[in-house]
């Protein structure tokens, strides 16, 4: 089938409506009703009661933050939905995450007369903070999952290939949903949440290969064992 667009998928959700043109002439419904679907796909730790935390790689990146002498946070890059890591490349280790309660506490978190090399971090709102605050000029790389544009026009998503189908059902529900059509909206809900399922068994297959697990030797898997 090929890359899925913007405009793709706004043609197949468009049939699903009976090729309603009232939901798009002027309104866009069908254009919010996917950029919803992606959002919300791409933001949830868990979704409709699937218990296990989404995962999407191509979503995390890094971002080069440079710290200031006296200067206790660095800004959090602008596209960033939560950080992952805080690697000091200067110094060549990693920073710990403490919680928030931990940092509020150090009552020499501001005090530009009581610096040192940064050993931990905290994001809140708009800055990750440092502690101790920054005595010199440090590269770090913050590692965070990144949010995700609204799509327009050719665009594709930033996902595999393999949400494609997930996210046109979830954009069905949407809508369906909004037009008071419960029925209609609990099928696709279903249908969405099985291949959600599907896929992420395969995720978990992955988490497998990359942790090490204690197995039986395939030669010794008997019967009699």
């Amino acid at each position: 089938m090929g890359t899925v667009t913007f405009d793709n998928f706004k043609t197949y959700l468009k049939l699903r409506f009976g090729n309603d043109d009232n939901l798009d002439s002027g309104t866009n419904y069908y254009g919010k009703w996917i950029n919803d679907a992606y959002n919300l796909l791409t933001t949830q730790q868990k979704f409709w009661g699937l218990r296990r935390r989404f995962r999407f790689p191509e979503l995390e990146t890094s971002a080069s933050k440079t710290t200031s002498d006296g200067t206790y946070y660095v800004e959090t890059p602008t596209d960033c939905l939560y950080v992952l890591q805080v690697y000091d490349e200067t110094n060549d280790y990693l920073l710990r995450n403490i919680p928030l309660s931990k940092y509020l506490g150090y009552t020499d978190r501001s005090n530009t007369s009581v610096e040192g090399v940064p050993t931990e971090w905290i994001r809140s709102g708009a800055n990750i903070y440092l502690h101790p605050t920054p005595d010199a000029t440090y590269t770090l790389t913050v590692h965070y999952r990144k949010r995700v544009t609204a799509l327009t026009g050719t665009d594709a998503t930033a996902i595999g290939p393999e949400w494609d189908d997930i996210i046109l059902d979830i954009a069905t529900y949407i809508g369906k949903m909004y037009m008071r059509q419960f029925e209609e909206a609990k099928l696709f809900k279903a249908e969405a949440t099985e291949k959600i399922a599907g896929i992420l068994s395969l995720y978990d297959q992955e988490e497998m290969a990359r942790n090490e697990y204690w197995r039986i030797d395939e030669n010794y898997i008997d019967p009699g064992y």
